[in-house]
């Protein structure tokens, strides 16, 4: 991988077997098994995140014969609430108060299109006065996808996740 350019940083742990190979460097850990190829990064997230595409492509271009299933893309996001999202938008009132305690908590799960991908998005309570919101970008292959195409998606999709969260957080 670093012959080819996918990844450039010096290897800090290898392990491979027949089952699975793990690759990190200082700001990557790149993971595939048969039934997934995942790039994360590791730290400085705001300055690495527009690297991810690209690095992605050059593995999917070095082994084109590569059967590929899906494209997906995972952002999570932590956020500090007085009232949860859900809460402010859904309920009614007192209702849930009567039902539990005035201390609850509320979370959910939505799902969505949004330009070919299923996108789900889990909101979950945290117990330090913040929410984490987990947004999963499906998108099922065919023999026809372009899958080059898919992944330079990656930008829209982050994009979507970051109005989505505006959207709700201003509500």
């Amino acid at each position: 991988m670093s012959q080819r350019g996918i990844l450039t940083d010096s290897i800090k742990s290898f392990t491979h077997t027949p089952a699975l190979s793990v690759v990190e460097t200082e700001r990557f850990s790149f993971f595939v098994d048969p039934d997934r190829l995942q790039l994360g990064i590791k730290k400085n997230f705001i300055k690495e995140v527009n690297s991810l595409c690209e690095k992605i492509l050059s593995y999917v271009r070095y082994l084109p014969e590569t059967p590929y299933k899906a494209v997906g893309f995972n952002f999570g996001y932590e956020l500090e609430y007085e009232t949860s999202i859900l809460q402010k938008i859904y309920c009614p009132g007192d209702k849930l108060e009567s039902l539990f305690s005035e201390n609850f908590q509320l979370g959910g799960i939505i799902k969505y299109e949004f330009s070919g991908f299923t996108v789900k998005l889990i909101i979950q309570p945290d117990i330090n006065e913040k929410i984490k919101a987990d947004f999963n970008f499906h998108y099922g292959l065919n023999d026809n996808s372009d899958i080059e195409n898919i992944i330079k998606m990656h930008g829209e999709a982050m994009a979507e996740s970051r109005r989505v969260l505006e959207e709700l957080v201003n509500e």
